[in-house]
């Protein structure tokens, strides 16, 4: 008796020459087994591209979700950095922020747009970023609000500026599905610089500050750390969300 295998997408890789970032930077699109040019697709964007692959280990999550041939199928963007300039490209004080921003915006996603079947409109996109990535996916999405119509946040190190920009342009996210998690254990986080930060509570206060905004936030808190596990295992929620949400 024959073991049917599990059906299998595939990740192509793509070079693109940024003016704004001034060098070339390999982006990996995933794409469902049964993709098909014939039709248009959601299309779902992650910071820290090679760490969701890797650690994340979303290659086999998406294979064993579009293995159901009733899942609701979408295009994943994995985008990596260079872990030597991930601040100064995440931050949004970071020297290199506003050409990151740009590049994701102007020259990434117009791209994927001419290459795939993807929909060319803000209600099929969707950003994803994991602490500093988190981010700078909110970032990206202020600074671009009619072209991205959902954001997921995971453990997002968010910064006063971050608190800032969320209530001067607030009102316009009041369209925008964001889903965000915290650990309860990221009380006492500790940076790269040594910095004791309560994530905690700046993911509290950034919830009740979108909420007040009239933004709809599924806010979720488990009891994990920090770590690519909590991550990880909040996956499948996460790409539910982006599914329920996504009107294509």
């Amino acid at each position: 008796m024959s073991i049917e295998k599990q059906p299998t997408g595939s990740v192509e890789r793509v070079e693109i020459q940024s003016r704004f970032l001034q060098q070339s930077r390999e982006v990996h699109i995933y794409l469902p087994h049964n993709y098909s040019p014939l039709y248009k697709y959601p299309v779902l964007y992650f910071n820290d591209g090679s760490d969701y692959e890797s650690m994340g280990r979303m290659i086999s999550l998406l294979n064993h979700r579009f293995a159901d041939r009733h899942a609701r199928r979408f295009l994943v963007v994995f985008v990596p950095v260079d872990k030597s300039v991930r601040r100064d490209e995440y931050h949004p004080e970071g020297s290199k922020h506003s050409a990151y921003v740009r590049f994701f915006a102007d020259e990434l996603i117009p791209l994927i747009e001419e290459r795939y079947a993807a929909f060319p409109m803000g209600p099929a996109r969707g950003i994803v970023g994991s602490s500093l990535g988190a981010v700078a996916a909110l970032h990206t999405l202020l600074t671009y609000p009619r072209k991205f119509h959902y954001l997921a946040l995971q453990s997002g190190a968010f910064h006063e500026s971050s608190f800032q920009q969320v209530e001067a342009k607030g009102r316009e996210l009041a369209t925008v599905p964001i889903y965000q998690v915290v650990g309860l254990q990221e009380d006492r986080f500790q940076s790269a610089s040594g910095k004791v930060i309560d994530l905690l509570a700046l993911n509290r206060k950034m919830r009740d500050l979108l909420q007040s905004g009239g933004v709809d936030v599924e806010y979720g808190e488990y009891d994990h750390d920090h770590t690519w596990g909590f991550w990880q295992e909040d996956l499948p929620r996460l790409l539910d969300h982006f599914a329920r949400h996504t009107s294509f």
